[in-house]
């Protein structure tokens, strides 16, 4: 039987990551789940402000609410000494001007108003009037984003560093491993799995890029507590029959991996994607058991032992 034919079984469709390209590509998804496309022509930052700031990372958020807290008391610190500091009654003389219209913002802005302080004229009691209800939309719209960022469900699950291809009952196998990093325990975890295989088309010169659906042995659990090794058999009617390791980096295969689980903490359906391609595929090793049962017969888990190897004997 053709070997083409034999795969046609496995075949998939397109899954939205392109078929057909120019010459050689780098991996479509990277190990985090991200993808390795640029955008061109896409909503820019300005006019998508809001998930811009929900996907950033914590620390440049934390740093965006600060910078903007003091960016604003600066800006009416300025203006209150352009309009003149002797319009703020109580400020100590031996103080330094800015420094005292500063901290007069700051607790304008929060409407903390400790009263030590205060605007004389109308000009000064507009600005600062001005400056309280900007500040108590900032807070609310902080307030928001803090919000959207800690409601959104998330998954912690870690995957094995490599793919190996390794014997497995009377044929190779493909295998990878995850594990949930949180207390919590996922229910009804299901696991979909595409291989991405590329050659190229002499006549048009092009990389072409072929997608498989691996079956699973299983890919479906009820109750997810502990590691999980997934494993697709490698029989005659896989795509990666007879590819040596050279051949299967050299055809740039790549693995997409899609998890959804209901995750109890959040009540909700939680998904996660990850990918192995280029230095991650690995043969003639096999995965080390990172469980066992201790003396009072509690298993006990080493979450970071999911990548550890051993070299076949």
């Amino acid at each position: 039987m053709d070997k083409q034919r034999k795969y046609k079984q496995y075949e998939s469709q397109d899954p939205g990551l392109g078929t057909a390209y120019q010459k050689s590509v780098k991996r479509i998804l990277n190990e985090d789940g991200s993808y390795n496309i640029k955008r061109v022509g896409t909503i820019r930052m300005l006019k998508d402000f809001y998930k811009f700031l929900v996907d950033l990372n914590a620390w440049k958020f934390g740093f965006f609410l600060v910078g903007s807290f003091l960016a604003a008391n600066l800006f009416f610190a300025a203006i209150y000494c352009w309009i003149g500091t002797e319009h703020l009654h109580g400020i100590n003389p031996n103080q330094n001007e800015f420094v005292a219209a500063f901290y007069f913002s700051a607790q304008t802005f929060t409407t903390v108003g400790y009263g030590a302080i205060a605007p004389v004229g109308n000009l000064t009691s507009f600005v600062a009037a001005m400056e309280a209800f900007v500040g108590l939309i900032a807070f609310a719209i902080a307030t928001g984003l803090i919000y959207g960022r800690f409601s959104r469900p998330s998954t912690k699950i870690a995957f094995s560093h490599n793919v190996i291809i390794t014997p497995h009952k009377d044929n190779m196998a493909l295998m990878f491993k995850i594990v949930n990093q949180r207390n919590s325990v996922l229910l009804n975890t299901k696991v979909h799995v595409n291989l991405s295989l590329v050659d190229e088309d002499s006549e048009s010169n092009m990389m072409k890029r072929q997608y498989y659906s691996l079956p699973l042995e299983v890919d479906f659990v009820r109750y997810f507590p502990l590691t999980w090794t997934l494993v697709h058999s490698i029989n005659d009617d896989s795509p990666l029959y007879d590819l040596t390791l050279s051949e299967i980096r050299g055809k740039l295969a790549e693995l997409f991996i899609i998890i959804e689980a209901f995750d109890e903490t959040y009540s909700q359906t939680v998904i996660r994607k990850h990918s192995y391609a280029e230095h991650q595929w690995a043969t003639g090793v096999k995965f080390k058991k990172n469980f066992s049962a201790d003396e009072s017969g509690t298993i006990v888990l080493n979450i970071n032992e999911i990548s550890d190897l051993e070299v076949l004997s």
